[in-house]
């Protein structure tokens, strides 16, 4: 990257804002992966992640994005549309229940996210989900809400777990339909022999492994995004 004249924007929900539980409370990581990379990188950057971002709420919002001019947006969204109203459910197991972005306006709000980068040329590079730890995002709402009124209507806790990925699994295609850069954190994360450690206590964010990880995993696809554009120009 040029430092001087990169402008970088980090765009998600509050995985991309640094966002992790400790001692039961959330809180911003010092050592976030977004942190790490604006004082390695040494680019402009900008962090546009927030806590409870969908792709509805990005779209909506999304022509007011020109004020920060970026050369290059990484994307990290879908992991709350996923999401469903857990008090809802607690306290009604026996009633239907919807995400909050059903699966198929979220891959049209991908679709859509993706179109107005690529009408305004500026360089797009995703980032899919990090896992969901089913067993510890399950414990975490059954310390708040009813566990067994919840596994009532869950069935099993497996669900949770295949619910996340088959956004992912849209995510993931309509990134490579559209010929986008995709950095693959998640199967980083699935890989490590540490997967506990990597994902916090409520299951679903990263804790401070879990940020240096994603740090590594993007900075090793600019490496190698670098090293092939040089190889294509030399060539």
């Amino acid at each position: 990257m040029n430092n001087q004249h990169t402008s970088v924007l980090f765009l998600g929900d509050s995985i991309v804002k640094g966002v992790s539980m400790e001692n039961g409370r959330y809180k911003v990581l010092e050592s976030s992966y977004y942190n790490k990379f604006r004082e390695t990188v040494f680019s402009r950057t900008k962090n546009g992640g927030k806590f409870g971002l969908t792709s509805e709420k990005l779209l909506t919002n999304i022509e007011k994005l020109k004020d920060s001019k970026p050369d290059i947006v990484f994307i990290s969204i879908g992991a709350n549309d996923c999401n469903f109203n857990w008090k809802e459910i607690a306290e009604n197991p026996d009633s239907i229940h919807f995400p909050t972005v059903v699966k198929s306006q979220f891959e049209d709000n991908l679709c859509s996210i993706y179109d107005y980068f690529l009408k305004n040329k500026v360089t797009t590079i995703s980032l899919n989900f990090p896992p969901l730890h089913a067993e510890k995002f399950f414990n975490f709402l059954a310390s708040k809400l009813s566990g067994e009124n919840i596994m009532k209507w869950l069935g099993n806790i497996s669900r949770i777990y295949y619910h996340h990925e088959s956004y992912n699994n849209i995510f993931e295609t309509v990134t490579r339909n559209y010929g986008i850069d995709m950095i693959d954190i998640r199967s980083r994360f699935l890989r490590d022999d540490n997967l506990e450690k990597l994902i916090g206590i409520d299951g679903m964010h990263p804790g401070a492994a879990g940020h240096d990880l994603i740090y590594r995993s993007i900075t090793d696809h600019l490496l190698t995004r670098a090293i092939r554009q040089n190889q294509i120009r030399v060539a």
